[in-house]
């Protein structure tokens, strides 16, 4: 029998596999307490650009590294925008009882454009807080620059994290099929397309940034 290559394609997208899984299930263990979902995703994140690095030790020491690292900012953030959300559900159930005719209509357009913002925010910021050390609210501000600097990346980060919502507008069937995947890998897959993006800007950003210091120490 011929020896098995395990450095082929297909075992080291299995081996990825397993570890976007380790990862998915150590978000859903760190989100139990809810307001430290913001740590949580802020810690995968972390574990995806060392990836990208290539500087990734055991995925489960690198990701309680940065969630220990990050917990107080993070849940800081996600705190404000918890309870940022829950308004907005509710104007949203409120617009929806009361109807989308005179002002209401204009509420509801001012109300679609602040849960966009939210939605920007929430793509990039525990991504950016994951490496960042200088106040939360610079880091959210920068944050929020990166969002619309990168715009289109922004918009498709968004549609892959709403896809839970999409499958519930579609219908409960949906939702129920797809609830099994993200219990599973979904979430952890989720973070893991959007570490592209952050892979492209961020470490893109950070590297230049590095170059360019040491140039000029040099000089």
């Amino acid at each position: 029998m011929k020896n098995i290559n395990i450095d082929n394609p297909f075992f080291e997208a299995m081996g990825r596999l397993g570890d976007i899984i380790l990862v998915n299930l150590l978000l859903l263990f760190c989100s139990l307490p809810l307001v430290t979902i913001g740590a949580a995703v802020s810690a995968m994140y972390g574990v995806y650009l060392e990836m990208a690095e290539g500087t990734e030790g055991r995925i489960g020491v690198t990701f309680f590294r940065y969630f220990r690292k990050g917990l107080k900012k993070n849940t800081i953030v996600w705190s404000i925008m918890l309870a940022v959300g829950v308004l907005f559900v509710f104007d949203i159930f409120f617009l929806g009882y009361v109807g989308m005719e005179g002002i209401w209509k204009v509420v509801g357009v001012v109300t679609g454009c602040l849960v966009l913002i939210w939605e920007f925010l929430f793509a990039w910021v525990f991504a950016f807080l994951a490496n960042w050390e200088g106040t939360v609210r610079d880091g959210a501000a920068a944050a929020m620059r990166m969002a619309v600097l990168h715009l289109p990346a922004t918009l498709i980060m968004v549609v892959f994290n709403n896809i839970l919502l999409i499958c519930l507008w579609m219908g409960v069937f949906y939702l129920a099929a797809v609830i099994p995947i993200y219990l599973v890998a979904g979430f952890g897959l989720t973070g893991y397309v959007n570490s592209w993006f952050f892979k492209k800007y961020l470490l893109y950003k950070e590297n230049k940034e590095e170059k360019e210091k040491g140039e000029a120490e040099i000089l």
